[in-house]
C-alpha cells in the first residue's frame, strides 16, 4: 500500500468503536481495519507515508509486545492502546517507555475519547514532520558557499539556525568543535576561540566519553537520538540529547552536524515517575504479600525481597519481637550481599536491638545529612533502619543497607512501608489469638472420638468457614445410649462464634442428657426443644438417628428437625429420604415424625448440614438430588467405606463451592459393612 496522507490503523478494535471512528474521522485520515502482522508489514514498508496512528483495541490480548514492536517515533507514527482490566497492569510501563507524543493509553472506559485523541496525535504528527523537513532544508543550507573551517555563528548557520531553541555545533574532520549556534553555547558553555577544536566529547564525564565517541563514529541519519548527561561549570545536573547527522559543505566534504537537545528537565521528570512508580509498586507488593494466605514468615520473606529488588539493597533484614520480650529474632532476610547477621540479638545490643530499645529511627546517610551516631557496616554500607510500632507496641524491625545514599523520598517510602509490616505483623498475631481461642472453644463442641460401633464403618469430617479464626455453626455427635442402642446427630445452630458455641454446648448437652434415660427420638428432641426455648437460645436444625441392635439388617430410627434430609445408599439406589420436622427452638410444643430404615451390609447413611447443599447463597446451588447422584458415584473401594465416602464428599464440595464457600460443612455417614448375626457374635 503506497499513501502520503493520513492514516488510521485498526487493530483488535470491536465492530461499534470501529463504526464511531470511521464516522468521526472519515473526512480527515484513511483508516484501515488490520491484522497484528499486517499492520507491521505496513509501518515498516519502504512506501512513502504521512502521518500514521496505530489503535490497539480491546480485543488485542497482548498490546504491549505490539507497540514495541511497532517503535513509535514521534514523527510519523504514534499508538493509542485501549488498557482493559486484563492489560491495565501490563500497560502501566507504556509512559515509562515512550513519551506522550510516541505512545498513550486509554482506558476502556474514555472510548468517547478515542477520536479526539486521535485527531490530536495526527496533527502532533504533522508537525513534528513539517519541523524535521524545514530543519532538513536548512541543514542544507549550512555549507552553500561557505567554507567550514573554523569559522562560527552568523558566518556558518546563518540567521535560522542561529536563533534556533535547539543548539547545533559542527565537528571538523578530526571530530573538533569548528563552528556552533548561540543555543549551543549557552548549553555547552562554549567561548570563541578557546573552544574552537576542542573534541565534544571533553565536555562531558569521563565515563561518558567513549559512549559518545562512538556515537559520533556513526551519524547514520535515521539513527535516534541518544542521551548524556554532564554536569555545567556551577555544579547543576544537565542532559543533552545529541542528534549527529551527516552533512556536506560547499566543496563537498562530509562533515557531522550534532543537533542538541537540552533534556534535564524531561528526564528529572522522567526518573521522578520512574521513581514514583518503583516506589508505588513496591507499596503494592508489601500490601499484598501481608494480606496473602500464609505464615507470617513467608509473609515477610515476600517484604524483604520486594525491597531489596526496587531499591536496589545491598541487604534487607526484617526482625520480630520474641515472644519473651527482650530479643529480636531475624525472620527474614533478603538482598545481594551475604553477612554473619545473628539470628537473634538482645535489645540494646547492635544497631538493631538499639532502635528496638529506644523505638526510634536510625540513619546513616550523607545525603541527607544524617547520621544518628550509625557508623557505616562492612563495606561501607549506608544504613536506614526503622521500629515496626503499632499504636506504640513494638512488633520489630526493619533494617535495609544499600551501597548509594539514600534519596528523602525513599526514606519515606521506607518509613510508610515499616507502618505496612507493623500493621501486617500486628493483625497475623490478632488472628493467631482468634484461632488459638476459636479451636479452645470448638474443640469441646465435637466428640473427641466417634464410637466404635460392631459392623459399621462411621466416619465424620468437618471444615469450619474460614481459615480458623471463626467458630462454626455445624456440630455432630455419636455416642452409645444405656441401653444399648447407638446415636447419630448431626446439626447446624443459626448463627456464628461464641454465641453459636454457647447454643451447640446447649444442644449437645441436653441430647446427651435426654438420651440418659430415653434415647427415642420422641422423647430426646422435646426435650432440647424446651432448652433452647427456656434459654432463649436461637433456632437449631439437626438430624436424630437411634441405631438400634437385633438380629437380622440394622435398623434406625430417623427425625428430622428443619434440616437437610439424610441419603441412603443401598444397592438398588441413592436417594434423600422424605424426612421432615419443625426446627427446634421455635415453637412451644413440637411433634417430629419417626422414619424407620434398615441398613443391609454394604448400605451407607448419609447425614449432612445445608453448607454441601447452599455453601455459597444463592451461587450454584444443590439440591439433595444432586448431592445422592454425586455419591452414587463414588466407588466403594476401602476397608472404610465410610471414611472414604466422607472425605470424597467434602472433597467435592470444597471444589464446588471453592471461594465463594460461605458455610460450615459437616458430614456424618455410617456404612454396614458386615452381617448383623457377625457383629453379634464379635460382640459377645
Amino acid at each position: 500500500m503506497t499513501a502520503t496522507g493520513p492514516r488510521v490503523f485498526l487493530v483488535g478494535v470491536i465492530p461499534s468503536l470501529e463504526s464511531t471512528l470511521r464516522a468521526a474521522l472519515a473526512r480527515e485520515a484513511e483508516l484501515v481495519s488490520v491484522t497484528a502482522e499486517e499492520v507491521l508489514e505496513h509501518v515498516n514498508s519502504s512506501d512513502a507515508r504521512g502521518p500514521t496512528v496505530v489503535v490497539l483495541g480491546r480485543e488485542l490480548p497482548a498490546p504491549v509486545g505490539l507497540v514495541n514492536a511497532l517503535r513509535p517515533d514521534a514523527i510519523k507514527l504514534a499508538v493509542i492502546v485501549v488498557a482493559t482490566p486484563a492489560t491495565e497492569a501490563k500497560l502501566s510501563t507504556l509512559p515509562l517507555l515512550f513519551t506522550d507524543n510516541h505512545a498513550r493509553r486509554l482506558p476502556v472506559t474514555d472510548v468517547g475519547k478515542l477520536p479526539g485523541m486521535v485527531r490530536e496525535l495526527l496533527a502532533n504528527l504533522a508537525r513534528q514532520a513539517a519541523y524535521t523537513d524545514m530543519r532538513a532544508v536548512a541543514q542544507r543550507q549550512l555549507s552553500d558557499g561557505t567554507t567550514i573551517a573554523h569559522q562560527v555563528g552568523d558566518q556558518l548557520f546563518g540567521e535560522f539556525l542561529t536563533q534556533a531553541p535547539v543548539g547545533a555545533v559542527m565537528l571538523d574532520d578530526r571530530g573538533g568543535l569548528a563552528a556552533w549556534n548561540q543555543r549551543a553555547a549557552q548549553l555547552l558553555e562554549l567561548t570563541e576561540p578557546g573552544s574552537l577544536g576542542l573534541p565534544l566529547t571533553a565536555y562531558f564525564p569521563p565515563e561518558s566519553q567513549e559512549p559518545l565517541r562512538t556515537r559520533l563514529a556513526r551519524p547514520e541519519a535515521d539513527e535516534h537520538a541518544d542521551i548524556f548527561e554532564r554536569t555545567r561549570a556551577g555544579g547543576c545536573p544537565q542532559a543533552l540529547r545529541l542528534a549527529p547527522q551527516r552533512v556536506s559543505d560547499g566543496a563537498g566534504d562530509e562533515r557531522v552536524l550534532v543537533v542538541i537537545e537540552d533534556v534535564t528537565d524531561l528526564l528529572r521528570a522522567q526518573r521522578h515517575l520512574a521513581e514514583r512508580t518503583a516506589h508505588a509498586q513496591l507499596s503494592a507488593e508489601v500490601a499484598a504479600a501481608m494480606t496473602a494466605p500464609g505464615p507470617l514468615s513467608q509473609h515477610l520473606r515476600r517484604c524483604a525481597e520486594s525491597v531489596a529488588n526496587r531499591l536496589d539493597a545491598a541487604r534487607v533484614h526484617i526482625w520480630t519481637v520474641h515472644p519473651r520480650g527482650d530479643t529480636l529474632d531475624l525472620v527474614a532476610a533478603a538482598g545481594l550481599d551475604q553477612d554473619d547477621t545473628p539470628a537473634q540479638v538482645r535489645f540494646g545490643e547492635t544497631t538493631a536491638g538499639r532502635i528496638a530499645t529506644e523505638r526510634l529511627p536510625q540513619l546513616n546517610n550523607p545525603a541527607s545529612g544524617e547520621a544518628n551516631g550509625v557508623t557505616p557496616g562492612d563495606g561501607g554500607l549506608l544504613f536506614a533502619g526503622y521500629p515496626l510500632l503499632f499504636d506504640a507496641e513494638l512488633m520489630g524491625v526493619l533494617a535495609v543497607h544499600t551501597h548509594q545514599p539514600f534519596a528523602a523520598n525513599t526514606l519515606a517510602v521506607l518509613e510508610g512501608i515499616a507502618d505496612q509490616i507493623a500493621v501486617g505483623i500486628r493483625q497475623d498475631r490478632l488472628v493467631h489469638r482468634l484461632r488459638t481461642t476459636a479451636d479452645a472453644l470448638q474443640r469441646p463442641l465435637l466428640p473427641p472420638h466417634l464410637p466404635d460401633i460392631p459392623g459399621f464403618d462411621l466416619a465424620a469430617r468437618y471444615h469450619p468457614f474460614g481459615t480458623g479464626e471463626h467458630i462454626g455453626g455445624d456440630f455432630y455427635d455419636a455416642f452409645t445410649a444405656p441401653d444399648g442402642s447407638h446415636v447419630l446427630v448431626l446439626g447446624d445452630v443459626c448463627g456464628k462464634g461464641a454465641e453459636a458455641a454457647a447454643v451447640t454446648g446447649l444442644v449437645r448437652h441436653t441430647l446427651w442428657a435426654a438420651a440418659q434415660h430415653s434415647a427415642d427420638p420422641a422423647y430426646v428432641l422435646p426435650m432440647v426443644n424446651q432448652a433452647l426455648r427456656r434459654d432463649g437460645s436461637p433456632f437449631c436444625t439437626l438430624v436424630y438417628a437411634l441405631l438400634e441392635p437385633g438380629a437380622g439388617p440394622a435398623r434406625v430410627r430417623l427425625a428430622c428437625a428443619g434440616h437437610p434430609p439424610p441419603l441412603l445408599i443401598d444397592r438398588e439406589a441413592t436417594s434423600p429420604l422424605a424426612l421432615s420436622g419443625p426446627l427446634l427452638g421455635v415453637f412451644d410444643t413440637v411433634n417430629h415424625p419417626v422414619t424407620k430404615v434398615e441398613l443391609r451390609p454394604g448400605d451407607t447413611l448419609v447425614l449432612y448440614t445445608d453448607g454441601f447443599t447452599e455453601g455459597a447463597g444463592s451461587y450454584r446451588q444443590r439440591e439433595p438430588e444432586d448431592l445422592a447422584g454425586i455419591a452414587a458415584g463414588i466407588p466403594a473401594r476401602s476397608s472404610r467405606p465410610a471414611a472414604q465416602l466422607a472425605t470424597a464428599l467434602m472433597e467435592d464440595a470444597q471444589r464446588w463451592w471453592g471461594e465463594r464457600l460461605r458455610d460450615d460443612l459437616a458430614i456424618l455417614t455410617l456404612t454396614a459393612v458386615e452381617p448383623l448375626s457377625s457383629c453379634d457374635d464379635r460382640a459377645s
